[in-house]
């Protein structure tokens, strides 16, 4: 029964883990668009040029997730990979 009670435990643990990594993705995705996007938003209304840095802000914020969430995945291949001897 004990080693039954251990799976399991580790079982929820993943699973946390999993939810963990969702939500750290979750928030690594929007934070840059909620910075590059108000930022488009806020230059075009100081600036009076509707949409030019809206778009140059959302497409930065798109190569800035993406390259956050690249490195976070890249980071957790390598862990996961058995060591060589």
């Amino acid at each position: 029964m004990a080693k039954n009670s251990e799976d399991v435990k580790k079982q929820d643990a993943k699973m946390w883990s999993a939810y963990g990594l969702a939500l750290n993705l979750g928030f690594m995705i929007v934070t840059p668009i909620l910075v590059f996007g108000g930022g488009g938003v806020l230059l075009d209304r100081y600036l009076n040029s509707f949409p030019i840095f809206i778009f140059v802000g959302f497409i930065l914020s798109m190569v800035a997730a993406l390259g956050i969430v690249y490195v976070k995945m890249k980071d957790i291949v390598v862990m996961g990979k058995p060591k060589k001897k």
